[in-house]
């Protein structure tokens, strides 16, 4: 049976430096039975995103896991991306894993909220934490032009406030908040966009 688009809403977050610890900091106080999928897109090199996701899985109620080619998205799941890879989302909620070029930090989390955004239109939300550069600035845009939920992680709270600080002075975030604080506003955004139609 084709999946309904509008069942559940997704939640792209993206990191970089100091990202590890606070993705930890936010998987651990997200509650079990929130209508939502997460993807994660964190820069790290080949042959750490596995092991980095069994350790979120250990302090988690979700289902973490590093993503796979064709998986199909369902709620309660976290996929992590494999790391020498950019992970995207279909229309029809499959997971679709490209090997990413050699220039760039991967695994893009602008490739990964953009096809969030394609797919989900205003039932996605972005999260963009700690970490140097501007990945996921242009992704954070999408998702809040197409009337999704975007949060990034305040300076104070960052190790390197560099992705969060773009997205703000670009325009795409709808809230700053602590990391201490972030599970929270995910959790608020996650009734305002479960309450919507796709767009």
């Amino acid at each position: 049976m084709k999946r309904n688009e509008n069942e559940f809403a997704v939640v792209a977050v993206g990191a970089s430096a100091g990202g590890p610890s606070a993705l930890e900091q936010v998987l651990s106080k997200i509650p079990e039975g929130l209508r939502a999928a997460f993807v994660i897109s964190q820069h790290m090199p080949n042959g750490f995103t596995k092991a980095f996701a069994e350790r979120l899985a250990e302090i988690s109620k979700l289902n973490v896991k590093e993503a796979e080619d064709g998986h199909v998205i369902r709620t309660g799941d976290v996929l992590i991306a494999p790391a020498g890879y950019n992970m995207g989302i279909s229309r029809g909620g499959r997971i679709q894993l490209r090997k990413a070029e050699v220039t760039g930090p991967s695994p893009s989390i602008d490739t990964m909220m953009q096809s969030v955004a394609d797919a989900y239109g205003s039932r996605s939300i972005g999260v963009l934490l700690t970490g140097m550069l501007t990945d996921g600035v242009v992704g954070m845009k999408a998702i809040k032009d197409r009337g999704g939920v975007t949060i990034v992680q305040d300076e104070a709270s960052s190790v390197v406030y560099g992705m969060p600080k773009a997205a703000l002075e670009a325009g795409a975030a709808n809230y700053v908040a602590a990391i201490s604080d972030i599970p929270n506003k995910i959790v608020i955004a996650l009734t305002i966009t479960n309450g919507r139609k796709n767009s």
